[in-house]
């Protein structure tokens, strides 16, 4: 995956010449990720926070719209609670890593003015590593099977800000996996069938490599 993605990237630098307004950048951020799906009952998933970094080209492909091609690193994962009888509220006990390099591919719609945008497309994961941590314990392997590719929906919107001959742009998505990436059946505590879903922050800066109004 990380061999394909780079041979990918680079191929599409070499065709820039042939588009106009073709855009280079990197981008970097917050994933607030978690799993959803079965789960045994007294327990939860709760949200697990980690970095997202990437590259991206956007190419045009008529007026306002963009293919965004992002070859990121993702860390995911989730918090597993528990109810604990007399606790308020439930108990933290084991956080689950999952590192991916991923490939979003998406469609970026932007305003007249260029200054907003909406995003959407699908992602390709590719596992890198997974553990897990139980609460005041030491990171150790995961104990069930995770599937080493993933695939996601990603919708999203952003604003850009002009910085005379770069552009800063700020934007939140949303991702949603529709396969599980466990199969596990739901007497197993940790990880039965789930799917992945996260909330982005990303910040970056994008380079105009053609002609651009902006």
């Amino acid at each position: 995956m990380q061999k394909t993605t780079l041979l990918l990237f680079g191929l599409l630098l070499m065709s820039i010449s042939t588009y106009s307004q073709t855009k280079v950048g990197v981008l970097a951020g917050i994933n607030m990720s978690k799993l959803n799906g079965d789960i045994q009952p007294d327990t939860k998933y709760k949200s697990k926070t980690g970095g997202n970094f990437g590259l991206f080209i956007d190419l045009k492909l008529a007026k306002n719209i963009y293919l965004s091609i992002q070859p990121s690193y993702s860390q995911e994962g989730t918090k597993i609670t528990h109810k604990v009888d007399g606790a308020y509220e439930p108990i933290d006990s084991i956080k689950v890593k999952l590192n991916y390099f991923s490939l979003p591919i998406l469609l970026k719609v932007t305003s007249t003015n260029e200054k907003f945008y909406a995003i959407g497309g699908i992602e390709i994961s590719k596992l890198a590593n997974s553990s897990m941590t139980p609460i005041g314990g030491e990171e150790e392997d995961i104990i069930v099977t995770i599937e080493p590719w993933n695939f996601s929906m990603h919708f999203g919107a952003g604003i850009r800000f002009p910085l005379g001959f770069t552009t800063l742009f700020v934007e939140a998505r949303y991702t949603q996996g529709f396969m599980n990436i466990t199969e596990e059946s739901v007497v197993n505590d940790l990880l039965p069938r789930v799917k992945s879903s996260s909330i982005k922050f990303l910040t970056g800066i994008e380079i105009p490599l053609g002609k651009n109004k902006n």
